[in-house]
């Protein structure tokens, strides 16, 4: 019986830590005003027309700064300004940490509840048997 009490402290503890561990992602998440989904990467692209530089094989290929989301099953591309470039990415940036420490969140959600579990078992004691009753004559 004495593993009971030291077994219930130490999921106390667990809860504590895991609790811990939640506001240090919601730290994160909070500060953020604005996200945007998506990616800002640099797209390389052949245009085709032949007497190109970018039609040889050796020949560099045309760049340009896109913004990359995927909507509706499709992904789209937009092409960045270069005044927005930096922003987006910064919103893009933001969007990523969100997400990761939404993900982190769920898990810990799921590790608390798990925990909370085995603490109820620790605690719970077996329902009190009924007093004998003696029959009357």
């Amino acid at each position: 019986m004495t593993a009971r009490p030291d077994r219930a402290s130490r999921l106390r503890l667990t809860l504590k830590s895991l609790l811990a561990e939640c506001q240090q992602q919601l730290h994160q998440l909070l500060p953020l005003r604005q996200l945007v989904k998506g990616s800002v990467y640099e797209l390389q692209t052949r245009c085709g027309k032949p007497s190109c530089h970018c039609a040889s094989d050796q020949g560099p290929l045309h760049t340009s700064i896109v913004l990359s989301w995927s909507e509706k099953g499709r992904t789209r591309l937009q092409t960045l300004p270069p005044g927005e470039r930096a922003h987006l990415r910064q919103l893009t940036e933001n969007y990523r940490r969100f997400r990761q420490a939404r993900a982190a969140l769920v898990k810990l959600q799921r590790r608390m509840l798990a925990t909370l579990d085995q603490l109820e078992k620790t605690l719970r004691l077996p329902p009190p048997k009924p007093a004998s009753r003696r029959r009357r004559r």
